[in-house]
């Protein structure tokens, strides 16, 4: 209320010509004038840095790629996408058929335990009136989403895991394509 009545106070008093452009806006022969050039001095003699250098500069030799090493005897490339599929049907054997048994056991115990928590958390039982519950809900339900996503990793693991395989023993190629330098060519013996 105070405010309101202050600003129609400050609209009577203060002279009409206050709230108006400013007077410099409305002169028709004004015009716009430019700033003033900056001075650039002139330098009779080059610069130091201009000048040739007294020392030789070495330039660093150019590197040649070697060639990729030849692969090791009897081995075989191993395919990814086979490594994923084995641990899409049986967690952890994707693993073990990339060379890696040890770290498959690690994810079919995962896959296991979560899958046996979840199982026993969700179980009916019978509560105190006599109806049918589920024992834990909750702690069933988020068991569910860690063995869903130990699962998911190690479908991930096993295609990464049989692609390191064959880098590793030297059965994929590295081309170093300029514009992908990391691009490989993997080849079947």
């Amino acid at each position: 209320m105070k405010l309101k009545s202050i600003a129609v106070l400050a609209a009577l008093v203060l002279p009409p010509g206050a709230f108006a452009a400013p007077t410099f806006w409305s002169v028709p022969s004004a015009t716009a004038t430019p700033p003033e050039p900056p001075v650039v001095q002139e330098q009779s003699e080059p610069l130091q840095y201009l000048t040739a250098t007294p020392t030789a500069v070495v330039a660093p030799a150019v590197q040649i790629p070697s060639p990729t090493p030849t692969p090791q005897p009897g081995l075989r490339a191993l395919n990814p996408t086979e490594a994923a599929l084995f641990s899409v049907f049986v967690p952890g054997a994707g693993q073990v058929y990339a060379g890696d048994p040890a770290k498959g056991l690690v994810f079919a115990a995962l896959f296991g335990i979560g899958l046996w928590q979840t199982l026993d958390n969700l179980q009916l039982v019978h509560d105190s009136s006599g109806d049918l519950v589920a024992k834990n809900e909750t702690a069933g339900n988020l068991f569910g989403l860690a063995t869903l996503a130990a699962y998911g990793f190690g479908i991930q693991d096993a295609y990464n895991t049989a692609a390191n395989y064959n880098k590793r023993h030297y059965l994929t190629l590295n081309l170093g394509i300029a514009p992908y330098p990391n691009a490989t060519l993997a080849y079947l013996f």
